[in-house]
């Protein structure tokens, strides 16, 4: 029972020895084409190869930059924690974003941030203009709050001398009414003497 078990598991001697040789015979299949691939001549023909060959190295050390790129340094400019965020930077990076690289990863994501900077700068205009407004009616309404200030003062000021001046018309009568009554009295007193 041992032997038969033993046997299920373990491969047939011939196996293992004919996988290592398939892979050897792949890897050197595959070390001929990399030889051979480094083999061949150049298509180019040598008179344009002259010319092109600074271009050529020119443009091996300059690369564009990636949508990612783009867009990582578009976000480091609204991420700014010293100083306030360069929407305009960032607008103008994201717009690079968008026109050199449309079908790009990060396209719709940088169109979304576009839109989201038009927003707050539309917001952010008419925040401004609104302040303005606010401004311009809080002057006018300080101006009319003096306005009806000088007029509640010269209002008072005028019953304030209406008053006095009836105070005094009142002070007047009062004395002249006592006086009436003083010549009353004497009136009296004379007329018992007189008779």
């Amino acid at each position: 029972m041992e032997k038969s078990a033993r046997a299920k598991w373990t491969k047939p001697a011939g196996t293992g020895r004919a996988l290592a040789g398939i892979r050897r015979l792949a890897a050197v299949f595959m070390i001929a084409a990399l030889l051979g691939g480094c083999a061949t001549k150049s298509v180019i023909p040598p008179a344009e190869t002259s010319a092109r060959a600074p271009e050529t190295v020119g443009n091996l050390f300059k690369t564009e930059p990636s949508d990612r790129d783009l867009f990582e340094e578009a976000l480091s400019y609204l991420s700014n924690q010293q100083k306030e965020p360069n929407y305009k930077e960032a607008r103008l990076r994201l717009e690079k974003l968008v026109r050199e690289h449309p079908d790009g990863k990060w396209t719709p994501a940088a169109g979304a941030v576009i839109a989201c900077i038009q927003k707050m700068a539309e917001l952010q205009n008419q925040l401004r203009l609104d302040k303005q407004r606010a401004q311009n009616d809080h002057g006018k309404l300080a101006r009319e709050m003096e306005g009806l200030r000088d007029g509640i003062r010269q209002t008072e000021e005028k019953y304030s001398a209406e008053l006095i001046r009836l105070q005094q018309e009142n002070e007047q009568l009062k004395k002249d009414i006592q006086q009436l009554k003083n010549l009353e009295i004497q009136l009296e007193k004379r007329e018992k003497m007189l008779r």
